[in-house]
């Protein structure tokens, strides 16, 4: 063996031979044990959980401040002593969705809520009642122990009340306080942020966007022509600047705070929407209706432009939004039948030229090119999971009442998949989101399920917890538990989302002698001073507490 490479095996020996891992424990009351931890630069930090829902948080500190709380670290992806953790993919469990206006209050049950409403539901001696703040979700909810996260359901034209990337262009007021709560709680949120017929922004169309005045309705068997709404086209160039100046400043937002961050389960594909955060657009063209199809064509759109709108909006969401998985909400037949030509569907169903695209061709196209360019880091999910009424869908995908066989093919592709229910008229009751449950179970392999508050809320304060003891006599703590084992089985190499311990390898940056690093635990951040990690370089001479190659 030459000299040269001698020498440079002495030169790394520091690093690879003799680095340490140090155990933390990390306390129930979200202390840490030991408080100060000193390493050298190549050693890894190992914490030890007290739950799954623990999380570790990196906080600017002058060691004497009361008001490090406020003072939470920026996530940056490329420090790599960026010690946020556990950062989870592919989140399993139940989430509820946030509502998109009033939220709901929590009163003694009664014939009348105290606005003089009726209630949204009763269950026991307590009922949910319309009138709370924007967009909350309520607290009897967040601080449930068998719920996951919320799926945080965000308007465009809320959100950005004004054009331009200006701090003064946006509204964050609920982004922020429904954040806060998932980290208060040590839950997750998923985000969406939609378009469509109500989330659309007016300014867009005196900053570029050509207006499209459209009337379309949201199910088949909903009558007459649907409601009128003026939409961008998301192919228009113009049209996806501006979505995507909006996603680039959300996202910068949600990355300013590293708790906030860490608590981020799914970012969901949307901008091209009709009446939900699905991905889809007007396409009706029925007799004596406003011709949809005529509309989007006359103004450019072909299946070729959307293709591009969501592998550009992808490919954002990767960079902005690094180390989270992607969840695509499909309707198969979504998108308006038109070509790449111009040519579009006329009223009596035949076209105004050359052949038009099959009903799910392009949003299978969406979900191929997504699955080819991000493989376990795209998700899809179908808004539309109902009661069980089959026991083999997965052998026989077109079965009466199967999950969505769009859904269920990508989830037999080894893709990571989950649901929602149908509205909540339609899964109505206990028994139904039971049942509900049962399908996606028995039936799918998908790891999440999405449900309406006031059914999850329902649902949890039956007697005992048991959801449907007619039915599968589970608690939700219960069913979210066989949701994270099917997730621990079926995707072992994407990690456990919530984990019992969680390390880290450190490295001191060239040129200083020695870096303090403090932390906190995210949801219980106050009840101690924030403890510390201080890297020292590999040669220094260690306190008496640290013995190089023992783990402590």
């Amino acid at each position: 063996m030459s000299k040269r490479i001698i020498a440079a095996l002495v030169a790394v020996a520091p690093l690879s031979l003799f680095a340490v891992t140090h155990s933390v424990k990390v306390n129930a009351d979200g202390s840490f044990t030991p408080a100060v931890t000193y390493i050298a630069t190549g050693d890894t930090v190992e914490w030890t959980f007290s739950t799954p829902y623990d999380s570790v948080i990196p906080v600017n500190w002058d060691g004497a401040s009361p008001g490090f709380c406020s003072a939470i670290k920026p996530y940056s992806a490329t420090d790599p002593n960026q010690l946020t953790g556990p950062m989870p993919l592919a989140v399993s469990g139940i989430f509820t969705l946030s509502p998109l206006g009033a939220g709901y209050t929590v009163e003694t049950a009664k014939s009348r809520c105290s606005n003089g409403l009726t209630p949204r539901t009763t269950a026991g001696t307590e009922m949910l009642c319309a009138g709370g703040a924007q967009g909350a979700t309520t607290d009897a909810v967040w601080t449930d122990p068998s719920l996951t996260g919320v799926f945080i359901r965000l308007l465009w034209n809320e959100l950005q009340i004004a054009p331009g990337t200006a701090d003064s262009s946006f509204d964050f007021t609920i982004l922020d306080r429904e954040m806060n709560k998932a980290v208060k709680n040590g839950k997750v949120f998923s985000l969406g942020i939609k378009a469509g017929d109500d989330g659309t922004p007016s300014w867009l169309f005196t900053n570029g966007v050509t207006k499209l005045n459209l009337r379309d309705k949201g199910s088949d068997d909903e009558a007459g022509c649907g409601f009128s709404m003026a939409l961008g086209n998301p192919t228009e160039a113009a049209y996806q600047q501006r979505y995507f100046d909006m996603l680039r400043k959300v996202a910068a937002h949600v990355r300013s705070r590293a708790d906030w961050y860490r608590a981020l389960a799914y970012i969901k594909p949307s901008g091209a929407n009709l009446v939900s955060h699905e991905n889809r657009l007007p396409k009706r063209c029925d007799p004596g209706c406003t011709c949809n199809t005529q509309i989007l064509a006359q103004n450019h759109y072909t299946p070729a432009g959307l293709y591009a709108f969501y592998q550009a909006q992808l490919d954002l969401l990767a960079v902005e939004f690094p180390n989270k998985t992607m969840s695509y909400a499909l309707i198969q037949d979504g998108f308006p039948k038109i070509n790449d030509a111009g040519d579009y569907e006329k009223s009596d169903g035949t076209s105004s030229g050359g052949p038009l695209p099959a009903g799910s061709e392009q949003t299978q196209t969406i979900i191929d090119n997504g699955q080819a360019a991000y493989h376990l880091a795209f998700a899809v999910q179908h808004n539309g999971l109902s009661t069980k009424k089959a026991d083999n869908c997965l052998r026989d995908m077109n079965g009466i009442g199967c999950p969505n066989r769009w859904v269920l093919q990508e989830g037999k592709e080894g893709q990571v998949t989950g649901f929602q229910t149908t509205n909540e008229t339609k899964v109505a009751t206990p028994a139904d989101v039971d049942s509900a449950l049962q399908n996606e179970l028995l039936n799918s392999q998908g790891i999440f399920l999405e449900l309406y508050e006031e059914r999850f809320w329902e649902a949890v304060h039956q007697p005992n917890g048991v959801i449907a003891p007619a039915g599968s006599g589970f608690t939700m703590s219960q069913w979210s538990d066989q949701l994270r084992n099917r997730r621990l089985n079926l995707f072992p190499a994407l990690g456990n989302p919530f984990p019992t311990t969680y390390a880290h390898t450190f490295t001191l940056p060239q040129g200083l002698s020695s870096q303090t690093l403090y932390y906190v635990h995210g949801a219980k951040c106050g009840v101690a001073n924030p403890a510390a990690i201080i890297i020292q370089p590999a040669n220094a001479a260690p306190p008496p507490a640290r013995r190089r190659g023992v783990k402590h």
